[in-house]
């Protein structure tokens, strides 16, 4: 594969994605247009920490949030409380948890959070206590359903993305110049912006989720292709399909 591939999405210390285009001989560019920055000091988290032998479920949303979540359950329980049953979004998600002994139920097939909400465990949560860990404004959709379901929600919000606009534009001219854009999210394709009638429509995008493909198709993009979930595997078999 020598077709030159666009990733937008934040730098990580080992992304398998990119090593896994890397080995399928494709010219990478990697231009992040966000960051992820964490919260460092917040005494809302350290409250709900405290608290957490009180929840009846813990949910993670991304890896990210569990890298995070882990600091600050170390931090304060040298041994996690009993009795507390543990969900992750995304298989990759699962495994940075179960790295820290934390074994948690994840969806198979398509990983997002409407498929986390099939999950038979979590379909009756009368007065259950629910924490959700993520990102500040993250979607809604988890946390409302499980409302809807009985639950008393919480949100540890443990980091938040920021826009580069320099890394914008950059990925902006570069867009123009790649066979495959490939975004991650719906909140990198629109930091992007709008490509209809403009140049950049005519380059193909993989996206996870027919969510996000809505997104795209919604921005201008004409050639869209949703993989199966997020998973790099996933992802790269969607980008050798139209390169």
């Amino acid at each position: 594969m020598s077709q030159r591939i666009l990733v937008i999405r934040p730098s990580r210390q080992s992304d398998q994605f990119i090593s896994l285009l890397e080995q399928a001989g494709a010219e990478i560019i990697h231009t992040p247009v966000m960051s992820i920055e964490a919260i460092i000091d917040g005494q809302s988290i350290k409250n709900l920490i405290l608290e957490v032998d009180n929840f009846d479920k813990a949910i993670f949303v991304s890896g990210n949030a569990a890298e995070l979540a882990i600091e600050w359950l170390d931090r304060y329980w040298p041994m996690l409380p009993l009795g507390i049953e543990y969900f992750a979004v995304g298989q990759q998600t699962a495994n940075i948890l179960a790295a820290a002994d934390i074994a948690a139920l994840v969806p198979s097939g398509r990983q997002n959070s409407e498929a986390l909400l099939a999950l038979s465990e979590l379909q009756t949560l009368t007065d259950e206590r629910v924490i959700i860990f993520r990102g500040c404004g993250g979607r809604e959709i988890l946390g409302d359903t499980l409302v809807e379901r009985g639950a008393r929600v919480d949100y540890c919000e443990l980091y938040q993305r920021v826009i580069n606009p320099q890394q914008v534009l950059l990925a902006r001219q570069q867009l123009l110049h790649s066979d495959c854009l490939v975004a991650h999210s719906g909140e990198l394709l629109q930091a992007l912006g709008d490509v209809a009638g403009k140049p950049g429509a005519e380059t193909a995008v993989v996206v996870p989720s027919e969510r996000v493909a809505a997104i795209a198709d919604a921005l201008g993009y004409k050639h869209i292709v949703s993989a199966e979930n997020a998973l790099p595997e996933a992802m790269l078999a969607a980008v050798k399909s139209i390169v």
